[in-house]
């Protein structure tokens, strides 16, 4: 009797295991519907080669319209997760510029993530990636998510590689953007730095204001702008390089090096972010879109952004030195009135690109 109960539960945990395993190594059946000619992503980056602004793209990764799709193919793909349910585009939604409405997104079997989802725009001009800053290449960063437990569950690199060859629609696209090679996790990096590469926003309310001394802006709009500036908001938020906190400049246009602070969210932090309470300072651009706040998503309106940094940062030991009163020692309170915060928010919505929301080309290929 006990051999035939030994016998069954092993035969239940072997059928257990082929089960996880033949989830593991199915692959999707859904394929992607792309144009007949590519769309043009290099010359979508025409306006922006001029700009004095770091470019984090390396010499061997140069955008094409080739390896843009295919990235672009990868990052809506639910084959680069270990069960197929997960894409980059789960968290990265392009309807709300490409981030995520949740706090924390759901992840590889139902996982949650430890940090509200950030925007993905203007990455090319970023010089570190994740709220910790804890990697400077974007051909690194794009396969973090894909490998990690939490996100998609992809931890053997090697098995995305033998999966993507054997999905059809792949070995012609990986052809087409790098010739006649294996397909391998360096390529699958490669196009998928690409694609994300592409995805610009320089279109917004302000950026036509600026060519023209901000005639376009309403008298509410520009007493927010007055407010930002003169509350100090762009010494960490910079308008110059229209960067906004998301990238700098390679020759001091907006600033040099890529911005983190201690904004004294909480006097004790659960999260130390880099260390000691102190997160990558993110991108102010397309926030009507990518509610909720702050690195862990603990913001749900802009309402609660103003107050927070009116009267609501904390005292804590490491708080960043542009936070600080005079004396050095306290928070700054700003005693906004109803039109400054009024304002100020009309302000920050200037910053609202509907462009990169709608753009065909930077869609999901697989709903099309």
């Amino acid at each position: 009797m006990k051999k035939i109960i030994g016998f069954s539960f092993c035969l239940f945990l072997l059928l257990g295991l082929n089960a996880c395993l033949k989830d593991a190594t199915s692959v999707s059946v859904n394929k992607p519907n792309l144009p007949a000619v590519n769309y043009n992503y290099t010359d979508a980056l025409a306006d922006v080669e001029n700009l004095p602004f770091f470019d984090n793209t390396p010499d061997f990764n140069k955008l094409t319209d080739a390896g843009a799709k295919l990235g672009r193919v990868l990052f809506f793909d639910e084959n680069l997760s270990l069960n197929n349910r997960i894409s980059c585009g789960t968290c990265h939604k392009q309807a709300l510029g490409f981030a995520d409405e949740l706090d924390s997104s759901v992840g590889f079997e139902g996982k949650l993530t430890a940090r509200n989802t950030p925007q993905i725009l203007n990455m090319r001009f970023s010089q570190q990636f994740f709220w910790d800053m804890s990697t400077s290449s974007l051909e690194e960063q794009v396969l973090m998510p894909v490998v990690n437990h939490i996100e998609m569950g992809m931890e053997d690199l090697d098995y995305l590689s033998e999966k993507l060859s054997n999905v059809d629609y792949y070995p012609p696209l990986f052809e087409e953007a790098f010739g006649a090679q294996p397909i391998t996790s360096q390529l699958i990096s490669n196009a998928l730095s690409q694609f994300i590469r592409s995805i610009n926003s320089f279109d917004s309310k302000f950026d036509i204001g600026q060519n023209t001394n901000f005639e376009n802006f309403n008298a509410l709009e520009n007493h927010g702008k007055t407010i930002f500036l003169e509350s100090g908001c762009n010494s960490c938020h910079r308008v110059l390089g229209d960067s906004f906190g998301n990238f700098s400049s390679s020759s001091g246009y907006g600033g040099t090096g890529e911005d983190n602070a201690n904004i004294g969210l909480d006097m004790i932090y659960e999260d130390q972010g880099i260390e000691n309470g102190i997160f990558k300072i993110p991108s102010l651009r397309n926030l009507i879109y990518t509610a909720p706040y702050m690195h862990d998503g603990r913001f749900a309106t802009l309402d609660e952004v103003v107050d927070h940094y009116d009267s609501g940062v904390q005292p804590h030991s490491n708080l960043d030195f542009r936070l600080k009163n005079s004396d050095n020692l306290l928070p700054r309170v700003l005693n906004l009135n109803q039109l400054d915060r009024e304002g100020l928010k009309a302000f920050l919505l200037t910053l609202t690109d509907d462009s990169i929301t709608k753009d065909e080309k930077l869609s999901d290929p697989f709903k099309n």
